[in-house]
């Protein structure tokens, strides 16, 4: 009886011990660093940065301007852009009116030729039946000739005009191209927030030149971070999408709760910053977990503890 209840002791104690091991297993600690999702903001037009009213860690809204690059230059160029639209607005008026005048000389040149080859035609019937002399008909076939000479100056001019015409055209549709440009790049000039959120970096100061697609600052949404945490093969099967994580770690009020966001779809081996050299080797699965963060107790950067 004493070695039976020995025995039933023992098996007791190692199932008490399988039980730990998976509870400890369960609650084990993932380490990852609280992150989020930058918003780089770049320069879009080139000039001296006139105004850059925001602090590194200043909340900002949706819409507010962040920065402003000098428009001068842009502004002195729409208006000699404008002038030249107008001046070519003049030519092609003129131009227009020369245009009709034009076709309405060709058009009464190709009356007149038709004219004379009716008339010299009419006169070469009636020299064929003797009702007209040569020296007449000879004079009509001349005027015929001046009148296709005629003619085909006219039509060449006309030509000549309609490719002035043309090219004016061309000149406007370019040169409003253009205004459309300097007025976005005047437009660019301000750079407003995004979104609602902090201003995390400046890159530039104010009274220095910004090139087009210079970063300038960058702004982030704090009220959500994410974590990633490595996690290995045999843990992976118990996590699914939308599951809790608990979030600790020192300088936090308490425990954060977070959300499994993504979990990868291929193992990696474990970067060299996590864990030791023996685990390094080992194959494991990155998990993102997003953390409301309204009261903003949970830092960029900080180092925090992860348990499923």
């Amino acid at each position: 009886m004493e070695h039976r209840s020995m025995k039933s002791h023992w098996i007791a104690v190692a199932g008490l011990l399988l039980l730990s091991c998976a509870d400890n297993e369960r609650q084990f600690a993932y380490t990852g660093r609280a992150d989020v999702e930058a918003i780089l903001l770049s320069s879009q037009s080139a000039g001296i940065i006139d105004s850059l009213p925001v602090s590194e860690g200043q909340a900002v809204r949706q819409g507010q301007v962040l920065a402003r690059i000098n428009t001068e230059r842009p502004r002195a160029q729409a208006q000699g852009q404008a002038a030249q639209l107008a001046q070519l607005g003049l030519r092609r008026g003129t131009a227009e009116a020369q245009l009709e005048q034009a076709q309405a000389q060709v058009q009464q040149a190709e009356a007149r030729l038709e004219l004379a080859r009716e008339t010299l035609a009419r006169t070469e019937r009636l020299l064929a039946e003797g009702g007209a002399t040569r020296q007449r008909r000879d004079e009509l076939a001349t005027q015929l000739t001046v009148e296709q000479a005629n003619l085909s100056a006219l039509a060449s001019n006309q030509k000549a005009l309609e490719s002035s015409y043309k090219l004016i055209g061309a000149q406007e549709q370019e040169l409003r191209a253009g205004m459309l440009l300097t007025e976005i790049g005047i437009r660019d000039a301000e750079l407003h927030s995004p979104i609602d959120g902090t201003v995390l970096n400046l890159f530039r100061h104010e009274g220095e030149l910004a090139a087009v697609g210079s970063p300038l600052l960058e702004v982030a949404d704090l009220s959500t971070l994410r974590i990633e945490v490595y996690v290995p093969l045999a843990m992976l099967g118990s996590l699914r999408l939308g599951a809790e994580a608990r979030v600790s770690g020192e300088g936090l009020p308490g425990i954060l709760k977070g959300t499994v966001s993504w979990i990868a779809s291929e193992a990696e081996f474990t970067p060299k910053t996590i864990l030791t050299q023996e685990t390094r080797t080992t194959l494991v699965y990155r998990v993102r977990i997003v953390v409301p963060n309204p009261d903003g107790v949970l830092k960029v950067g900080m180092p925090v503890d992860v348990r499923f």
